[in-house]
């Protein structure tokens, strides 16, 4: 008889091990899903960070803002150099006025850091800082900023985009006044 209550109670014991033990890994797996889900979040906002230090050159630039953009582009390369997807191909399509004819370059990061950092600075020297540029991001599947396209503004968009605003104006104002 002694030896059975012995046996309960060490078959007791047993159980109670068990079931801590299935407790502990209940709460083991909440916590890890709590932190799994915490870490894609902060992902998301570290590619927001990432992203905000160039979407505000996005639209219509004066060329001094492109010189900026341009800069941030060599330095961001200069800092992400062992990661090369969080350095954004630059394609522009016109430097400078002087320039007759269309000219579509694409500056990536092909394997050397340097070679990309050198080609943005030299566009950086070619821009007209008073004159318009119109920037343009597109973005990776993951988020990050894939291509910054940067167009120069001929006078022809500058007159196409002055008769667009006038066109809006003339819409707002006739809606307003059939109100």
């Amino acid at each position: 008889m002694e030896n059975a209550s012995k046996a309960l109670l060490i078959a007791g014991a047993i159980l109670l091990c068990i079931l801590i033990i299935a407790i502990g890994m209940f709460i083991y797996n909440s916590a890890q899903s709590t932190i799994t889900d915490s870490l894609t979040s902060l992902s998301t906002q570290e590619v927001e960070a990432f992203n905000n230090q160039f979407t505000s050159y996005e639209g219509i630039q004066t060329g001094s803002n492109v010189r900026a953009l341009m800069g941030r582009l060599i330095a961001n390369a200069d800092t992400y150099a062992d990661e090369p997807a969080k350095i954004p191909a630059v394609s522009i399509n016109k430097v400078r006025s002087a320039d007759t004819s269309p000219v579509n370059t694409v500056v990536t990061v092909a394997g050397e850091t340097q070679n990309y950092i050198d080609a943005c600075g030299s566009i950086r020297n070619k821009v007209e800082t008073k004159h318009e540029y119109y920037i343009e991001i597109n973005y990776q599947k993951n988020g990050l900023i894939d291509v910054v396209t940067i167009s120069y503004k001929t006078d022809e968009d500058k007159r196409a985009t002055a008769n667009h605003r006038d066109q809006i104006k003339a819409s707002e104002s006739s809606a307003a006044s059939e109100e």
